[in-house]
């Protein structure tokens, strides 16, 4: 659906609005309930307890106790489902009472107007849609029904937390202009073309840059489970992370004795190294003690974490390609099996290789600058080596992206920018500044502002909502899409019909001019009804 129609759309029908709500209400449920289960299950199936009698318990405390707590916390603790039920569908309400509004002031005029020159004002004042009884726009019904649910929700639930949700609904706004931009041959004659298709590289590279230093030095500032799997994917041990952390703030200064020069002493008797290489006092930390004990370069070191992250995730994009295949293109996979399946193959290959290519330059790129080129080549104190290199590793990784295809690199980097967006807040604003009552009011305006750009996108120009936010979308709003849609044609075909009763109705005013003004010459008063259908014409076709 793409039509460019600029009238306000009419509120849909009860049903529509209903069906709308129920999807938004059951897509928040899931998206928050959904998970909490799947723990809980997967708990129950890991479960190693030997003993079947502790097993059975354990399942009936989770079925019987645990679930229900899930599921009660779920409707009443729970405000999410809410939101975004009333943001994605609260509009219409406030469309039918401008609606309603504008037909008490039009029943108003009518009763006390007689003439066809007077009614042809009152038509004229319909159009013009006055301020003390109308939105401006439809955008304006999307804006304030987000902002209501905002609050509602907010005074509801005082506990929720929405920053995520609007981060996530700024980032897809702006990913629609992004897409208004790269449509424009305005834009394209600007701004050069390597910037508009790598521009998303360029983003990348900047949110990794964020969200990896800060899981460097300051992990406590992204999201818990995020940095743990950032930490199970990079392989590196924590106490290593505590190390450079230190050595940042200088609470471990090379060659000088702080008190810490025992603090790798045990991880380099796990990797079986002497403990001489753990030890800042000799003046730097031996390559071997970062490359997990092995003594065979750092190149060696990054082929080797690019196998690892390459094996961890092959099987999650495996099922991540394969999904969509086995449920929602069944017929084309059946039509020809071969095509697709090597399609997804290949897509898990490339998806896999992003990942351990992404590990292997950071793992690389601090190995090179904090022993090839800073320590060895540069004499660079290894002080300030060990501060620089995994900032440069961090802005550097953002370069795998490239293997990835054209579509996923854009899904990549709407992913990673809410995290950073997030990172970028928590490291820099005060604690007074993030909490509040202005603070709230901030939030409010960006996500409403964001709910309106979304909506008015996937009424009027779906072709600049990316496909991922599109089809969940249209599948919410379907109802009231489909509604439109046929008001939009019933609109069009009746233009005729409207245009031909307003000769009419413009005709007869004139002929009372005329009678009042003999002297007016009939051809002038043919080409003023012309002109005036012309008007009501055009006025009717942008409606």
């Amino acid at each position: 659906m793409n039509y460019n129609g600029k009238s306000n759309i009419t509120p849909a029908q009860p049903k529509a609005v209903f069906k709308t709500m129920i999807r938004a209400y059951g897509i928040g449920w899931a998206a928050t309930t959904v998970p909490a289960i799947s723990s809980l299950l997967f708990r129950i199936i890991l479960n190693r307890q030997q003993d079947n009698k502790s097993r059975l318990a354990c399942i009936q405390k989770a079925c019987l106790v645990t679930l229900p707590h899930i599921l009660k916390d779920s409707i009443l603790r729970n405000g999410f489902p809410l939101l975004l039920a009333g943001a994605l569908s609260g509009h219409h309400f406030l469309l039918q009472q401008q609606q309603l509004a504008q037909k008490s002031i039009a029943n108003a005029f009518t009763q006390a107007t007689t003439t066809a020159t007077t009614e042809c004002v009152l038509n004229k004042y319909r159009d013009s849609k006055p301020s003390f009884v109308r939105l401006k726009s439809q955008k304006s019904a999307f804006f304030l029904s987000a902002f209501i649910s905002f609050c509602f929700v907010r005074r509801l639930f005082p506990s929720i937390k929405t920053l995520d949700l609007t981060l996530f609904a700024l980032v897809r706004a702006a990913d629609v202009y992004a897409h208004r931009m790269y449509a424009s041959p305005k834009s394209r004659q600007i701004v050069p073309e390597w910037i508009l298709e790598y521009g998303n590289v360029g983003v990348f590279m900047l949110a990794c840059a964020e969200i990896m230093y800060t899981w460097f030095y300051r992990p406590q500032k992204l999201p818990r489970s995020y940095a743990r799997w950032i930490t199970d994917m990079a392989g590196i041990d924590e106490r290593l992370k505590a190390f450079l952390r230190m050595v940042k703030h200088n609470e471990i200064v090379y060659g000088k004795d702080t008190g810490l020069s025992h603090f790798l002493y045990n991880y380099c008797d796990e990797l079986k190294l002497p403990r001489s290489f753990g030890d800042p006092l000799t003046g730097r930390v031996h390559c071997a003690v970062a490359h997990e004990g092995s003594r065979w370069g750092c190149e060696v070191n990054a082929l080797s974490r690019f196998l690892k992250g390459f094996k961890k995730i092959f099987t999650v994009n495996l099922f991540l390609h394969f999904a969509p295949l086995l449920f929602f293109r069944t017929k084309q996979l059946v039509h020809n099996p071969s095509r697709w399946i090597v399609h997804a193959l290949i897509a898990t290959v490339r998806s896999s290789a992003f990942l351990g290519t992404f590990i292997a330059i950071i793992w690389y790129c601090v190995c090179l600058i904090r022993t090839r080129i800073g320590y060895r080549l540069l004499k660079i104190p290894q002080q300030n080596l060990d501060s620089v290199a995994p900032l440069i590793g961090s802005m550097l990784c953002g370069l795998s992206l490239l293997i990835e295809s054209k579509h996923r690199r854009g899904e990549m980097v709407l992913y990673v920018v809410p995290r950073a967006l997030f990172s970028f807040m928590e490291r820099m604003l005060p604690q007074r500044m993030k909490t509040g009552f202005m603070a709230e009011v901030i939030e409010n305006i960006v996500f409403s502002a964001s709910v309106r750009v979304l909506l008015a996108a996937m009424y009027h120009d779906t072709a600049m909502v990316r496909p991922s936010i599109r089809g969940l979308l249209s599948w919410i709003l379907k109802d009231e899409i489909k509604q439109q849609l046929q008001v939009h044609a019933d609109g069009e075909n009746a233009i005729a019909d409207d245009a031909s009763s307003d000769v009419e109705t413009l005709g007869m005013s004139s002929k009372c001019e005329g009678e009042k003004e003999e002297d007016v010459d009939s051809e002038e008063e043919e080409a003023e009804i012309e002109i005036h259908l012309e008007i009501l014409k055009r006025k009717k076709v942008a409606h």
